[in-house]
């Protein structure tokens, strides 16, 4: 009796051991024809010679593979831990005669049109990965053709399902010199209804916030800076048919109907648009340096133009929405403050005279000599 349940005991585990080396070649197999078919799909590169081009996964399997373990936090705190494994983005530029650092920004365009630009200090000190393999496995229908992996960067720059790759050598940034204020700001603009999840907030259009304060700039590339360091660039045709939602949960935040969430940016501390700067007070009172003047708190003149990028100038002109301008030199600043009073309305103030102060701030701007 014993022997008889011993022996299907034994009989079990072979089977077992069977259907698992079945399933194992099954998957194996399956994978082998996912990976094969992936190889022929294609990225297009732009800016790397006279002509955009197309490479395909293939061609870039021929080159020199790495397999690094990644580890990233999306925007909601979570964290990612990923083993990825492809080649180098500086390996494909090599090839061509180029390095990753020769340009000021690189832009990641997915299938789903999600679109992320890489900033100059990350091509700087960061390996780019276009991963054809996640933790050892071929890419699945949420990844291919491509992943691009920055150990050590936000996730927000691991794009799945590659599609684009757009070398830029201009994206720096202009030369600031006029600060609007946002809170003052959409005051005078139309505010419409935003469904944003249960909620239904008020946000306004970015094409009307910049053609009201800024409407004569053209820039090729839009600065965004949120609260918690996040800094991205971003096209003029995603920005400009894009919202600001200006209440409820994350405001200021940048976000529209027909781009992919993870393009979304809350907590917006400012947003330069060519010679224009659009600062949120409620975000700079949280990360920049505050001060108090005659018993008032609010922020530092100084840390503002340093944070903004405003351009150094003999004068300086602060407007209200109210159609009042001051005009200081630059040493009459002195200790300016800007702060936001009881009514919630923003004021600047400098120590001295009572007329050096202006309420309902709108803007501050560099003056001609």
């Amino acid at each position: 009796m014993r022997s008889w349940i011993r022996n299907l005991v034994l009989l079990g585990l072979v089977l077992s051991m069977i259907f698992s080396l079945i399933a194992c070649a099954e998957e194996t197999e399956v994978t082998g024809k996912t990976a094969a078919a992936n190889d022929g799909q294609e990225i297009l590169i732009t800016g790397l010679q006279d002509s955009d081009y197309k490479i395909t996964v293939g061609e870039l399997k021929k080159l020199p593979a790495v397999a690094k373990k990644a580890q990233s936090t999306r925007a909601n705190g979570e964290t990612v831990k990923i083993k990825a494994t492809g080649c180098l983005l500086e390996d494909v530029l090599q090839q061509k005669g180029k390095s990753v650092k020769d340009y000021s920004t690189i832009r990641f365009t997915a299938r789903d049109a999600y679109s992320v630009a890489v900033p100059p200090d990350v091509l700087k000190n960061r390996d780019i990965i276009l991963a054809y393999q996640i933790d050892n496995k071929a890419l699945d229908a949420e990844n291919e053709p491509l992943r691009v992996v920055i150990p050590g960067e936000r996730a927000m720059y691991w794009v799945r399902m590659l599609d684009r790759i757009d070398l830029e050598t201009g994206a720096k940034r202009t030369a600031i010199k006029k600060v609007v204020f946002l809170e003052t700001a959409v005051k005078a603009l139309p505010q419409e209804d935003y469904q944003y999840f249960d909620s239904s907030d008020k946000a306004i259009k970015t094409k009307d916030l910049v053609e009201t304060y800024a409407g004569g700039d053209k820039p090729k590339n839009i600065f965004i800076k949120a609260g918690d360091g996040l800094y991205k660039n971003e096209t003029p045709a995603n920005f400009l048919g894009a919202y600001i939602k200006i209440s409820g949960q994350e405001a200021p935040k940048f976000l529209a109907p027909h781009l992919p969430q993870g393009m979304h940016v809350r907590d917006l501390l400012f947003i330069n648009y060519g010679e224009t700067s659009f600062l949120a007070y409620s975000q700079g009172q949280k990360v920049l340096s505050l001060q108090t003047l005659e018993g008032q708190s609010g922020i530092a003149l100084s840390d503002l133009i340093k944070q903004t990028g405003l351009s150094r100038a003999a004068k300086y002109k602060f407007n209200s929405l109210n159609a009042e301008s001051l005009e200081l030199a630059v040493n009459e600043l002195g200790s300016g403050l800007i702060y936001q009073n009881d009514q919630g309305t923003l004021v600047f103030a400098c120590p001295g005279a009572t007329d050096k102060s202006l309420e309902n701030l709108l803007s501050m701007e560099c003056m001609n000599p």
